[in-house]
């Protein structure tokens, strides 16, 4: 508890509106249409904005405690323009706001919105991860802010989503700048830049590579154009506790489902043999009907590499220094990985070489199962706007059947097609394991089915080891296809369910010495 002097003053301050904790962008630009799409509007009962908020899963949502009102009514979601009806608008059910904050400036700013219903996860709606260990944000490390607020002192609230680039500020620093800053919070932006937030929207989050961070809390005054002290957010990760217990009973659990690999029966793999040796597998897998991938999205996708520069199979980052893709991809020598660009021809990427590959003990060969590859990177990736992680699971998942995901990769976009140089993306309904096993009589263990059957969407010649991206987590990653058709595949496409192999995961990166970060993720539904 602070001294009751420096409640006083900052009572003061607060009355001189030297303190200002209705908050928006400034010098930013609008957000792309297919980014940021956890952000949530929080609304009066007249449908007016009120604060900014971000979604944490299907039903609950993180805002700022001094945003509390009597009047706040309902979450919008799904849409960057307030004045398009295409949104889902749901109605608050509770807010949780925490039991020592007292007023804007004291610190424990940070409110949970229980939502009366879950959200419809989607093109339009996703969930954003939120750290589940302390962190540590390096001085000068770029991060984005946004929100619906004013773009100037003074002005008027945007319909369009905005955001800015912000650089995190050294603790020491702001302190000196705020001599009453109280704990548990993060600056950036604000202090010697004009970019930063201003009147119109607090509670929106401060995102550093793909994690919301923090939550707006409060500026210095209402000058907008040169703010003259550090913008202060709420560091979420040192709220963990409160989340994880009210959000969902899911939310932080650690218990890994131990994999148990079980051998196929030798006519089994002498059937598989047969049917690859007559090219009726297919593991080099491309994007069947898809589109070019949105410049800002799926920052996580990897091209493996060989020693010549060609890409022979797809990837995606987990970590600063891993990368995963399919066991099959180390018949073709990698040797590099590409990050940080859509299109492969052009020059500005991150090409990192690498330095080992783990590749999973009961692997035998493409469609016996354990279809899984770590590639160790010889350095870490520089992270920032082009390149980001991409979570998986951390315990089993349970994807409905007809569930829309999405796969992506290089490869070719029709039967006998030529690889791609810009990235594609298409969608994919999940099969029901079942109809799957039909298909497939001798499916092997700890896979998924999506894609590909009763539908002319999929992947085929070009890049096996994409991801399968459901609600912005990599669930699986492209394995195996039927025959060289691409056009009409008809049987499921098969990716290894990475949910599977968490345990063999994290033993692979405790080995390398990888310091390993959890974070609070739930089962996927």
């Amino acid at each position: 508890m602070r001294s009751l002097q420096k409640i006083l003053l900052l009572h003061v301050l607060a009355c001189l509106e030297r303190l200002t904790h209705v908050i928006a962008i400034i010098h930013g630009k609008k957000a792309p249409e297919n980014s940021m799409q956890y952000m949530a509007s929080v609304q009066d009962n007249n449908g007016h904005h009120v604060c900014g908020g971000f979604l944490i899963t299907e039903e609950f949502v993180v805002s700022a405690a001094q945003c509390d009102d009597s009047s706040l009514t309902y979450v919008v979601l799904g849409n960057h323009n307030l004045k398009n009806g295409n949104h889902q608008k749901i109605k608050i059910e509770n807010k949780l706001i925490h039991e020592n904050y007292q007023q804007v400036g004291l610190g424990n700013d940070i409110m949970l919105i229980k939502l009366s219903e879950k959200v419809k996860l989607g093109h339009g709606v996703e969930i954003i991860q939120i750290p589940h260990a302390e962190i540590n944000l390096k001085e000068n490390q770029v991060c984005q802010v946004a929100g619906w607020g004013t773009t100037k002192t003074h002005g008027k609230p945007v319909d369009e989503l905005m955001v800015v680039d912000v650089s995190v500020i050294d603790k020491q620093v702001c302190k000196e700048q705020w001599p009453d800053l109280p704990a548990n919070v993060t600056c950036a932006g604000g202090y010697k830049t004009n970019k930063g937030f201003c009147q119109g929207d607090s509670g929106g989050p401060l995102v550093c590579h793909g994690f919301a961070v923090g939550v707006v809390s409060f500026n210095y005054y209402k000058n907008c154009n040169y703010p003259n002290k550090p913008n202060v957010y709420t560091d979420i990760s040192k709220y963990q506790q409160l989340l994880c217990k009210t959000s969902t009973s899911h939310s932080c659990q650690h218990n890994f489902t131990f994999f148990a690999g079980i051998m196929l029966s030798l006519q089994k793999i002498l059937l598989l043999h047969v049917l690859a040796c007559l090219g009726r597998l297919t593991h080099v897998i491309a994007i069947i009907d898809g589109e070019k991938a949105p410049e800002n999205s799926m920052q996580y996708m990897a091209s493996v590499q060989n020693n010549k520069g060609e890409h022979v199979c797809g990837g995606f980052l987990i970590t600063e220094d891993f990368v995963v893709s399919t066991a099959h991809c180390d018949e073709h020598n990698p040797t590099y990985v590409v990050l940080g660009n859509h299109n492969l021809k052009n020059g500005n990427h991150q090409k990192i070489k690498i330095e080992n590959k783990t590749i999973h003990e009961n692997y035998q060969q493409v469609g016996q199962g354990n279809d899984i590859m770590l590639i160790k990177l010889s350095e870490k990736v520089k992270l920032c706007h082009r390149v980001e992680i991409i979570q998986i699971p951390h315990a089993e998942i349970n994807l409905k059947e007809n569930q829309v995901c999405q796969v992506a990769g290089w490869g070719t976009t029709k039967t006998h097609g030529k690889p791609v140089d810009e990235l594609r993306v298409v969608d994919v309904s999940v099969i029901n394991p079942r109809v799957c096993k039909e298909q497939w009589p001798d499916l092997p263990a700890n896979v998924t089915c999506a894609g590909g059957y009763g539908t002319n969407k999929g992947f085929c010649q070009g890049d096996s080891g994409g991801p399968l991206v459901c609600h912005g987590f990599a669930v699986g990653f492209a394995s195996f296809n039927y025959n060289v058709n691409c056009n009409y595949p008809n049987k499921p496409n098969v990716y290894t369910d990475i949910s599977k192999y968490r345990r063999w995961i994290d033993e692979v990166l405790e080995k390398k010495k990888f310091p390993k970060t959890f974070f609070c993720v739930k089962h996927l539904k």
